[in-house]
């Protein structure tokens, strides 16, 4: 890979990162004004309840892209670390495979769903419910490519220290 397209690699996921980071402080910072609002002040403020729901699914499927990209998603390895290094290898080459496979299926769902909620507007912000479904989509949608690139280095690179 050359230079330019792994300083683009890497500003894109900077990118990914920082949005992340941004809609994690403001889900905080609505929560914030909207628990001090209803319980110090006595006043609701209804478009906090919908603010924090659409940052959140944003931040939450996002996450899960970089989660999958840097190996941190939540993963029970019990069997795992038993397991000779050529049936484990082979174990999270399937593990990848499904998850690109069951994200294939929610990206599809995700856009039909953005589809059918194109005219759907939010109760108290001036935006359509669609944007969720496409925050999904997008955030699955990555994660099914480093599960694929997962999958074909996994099966492509040279077994280093794997006895057979």
């Amino acid at each position: 890979m050359t230079d330019d397209r792994r300083q683009a690699r890497n500003r894109f996921w900077t990118s990914i990162e920082t949005i992340t980071g941004i809609l994690f402080l403001l889900t905080l910072l609505v929560m914030f004004i909207q628990v001090t609002a209803r319980y110090a002040l006595s006043v609701a403020v209804p478009w906090t309840d919908e603010a924090s729901r659409f940052s959140f699914i944003a931040m939450v499927f996002l996450g899960a892209a970089l989660c999958q990209r840097s190996g941190e998603q939540v993963r029970i390895t019990i069997l795992l670390d038993v397991l000779p290094n050529t049936l484990r290898r082979a174990l999270e080459g399937l593990s990848d495979v499904l998850t690109a496979l069951i994200g294939c299926a929610l990206v599809v769902g995700a856009i039909k769903n953005a589809i059918s909620t194109t005219s759907v507007q939010a109760a108290t912000l001036p935006m359509s419910f669609a944007w969720l479904y496409v925050m999904q989509a997008l955030g699955i949608a990555m994660l099914v490519l480093i599960a694929v690139r997962n999958v074909i280095s996994r099966f492509t690179a040279p077994s280093v220290g794997v006895t057979q």
